[in-house]
């Protein structure tokens, strides 16, 4: 029942500001527009050897609003899985191509990229875990990642890896805060 009472604290949320005033509804900033934080790009494809990824790990929190960035090479065709992360997390939207094409799902299967490539996913982490992700086939021979996510209120643990803290928390800067 943990994964229904978010999702239904999480509704009770919208219909309540839904019902507010103008001025409760401009207090409220939703975690999947504002405050996002960037985490370090994953690289499928390092140092020329299409069965290396960096990194290897992520740390989350429940709440948060993330932008992941992920980078694949085209060394190999790459088909991204984490499906236990993909069914704990909210979609606000997935970002492909220049220009830029925005998908708005619920979920995904996998990401995949046959001749290189990136894809920016656009969500907030709703359920702490230890989730695995890696390219599709090549998983059974190690490539594989793992992102933690953790409860608000424990340790001091920022998003991501060392290189997090070069990243720069960031509001959704498409300019379009009505999109979903």
């Amino acid at each position: 029942m943990p994964k229904l009472s978010t999702y239904a604290v999480l509704a009770a949320s919208v219909f309540t500001l839904a019902g507010a005033g103008p001025s409760a509804q401009a207090q409220f900033h939703d975690p999947a527009v504002h405050g996002l934080e960037r985490l370090e790009p994953l690289v499928l494809g390092v140092d020329n050897d299409s069965s290396k990824m960096a990194p290897t790990e992520y740390r989350l929190k429940v709440g948060q609003g993330y932008r992941w960035k992920i980078v694949a090479s085209d060394l190999t065709e790459y088909a991204l899985v984490a499906p236990e992360f993909v069914r704990n997390i909210w979609i606000r939207k997935i970002e492909v191509g220049d220009p830029e094409v925005e998908i708005k799902a619920v979920t995904f299967d996998e990401l995949e990229f046959e001749n290189g490539g990136e894809v920016e996913v656009f969500f907030v982490a709703v359920r702490p875990g230890t989730y695995e992700f890696g390219p599709k086939g090549l998983m059974e021979r190690g490539m594989v990642g793992k992102i933690i996510v953790e409860h608000a209120n424990s340790g001091s643990a920022a998003a991501a890896t060392p290189a997090a803290k070069e990243a720069t928390s960031d509001d959704d800067d498409d300019g379009d805060e009505d999109d979903g």
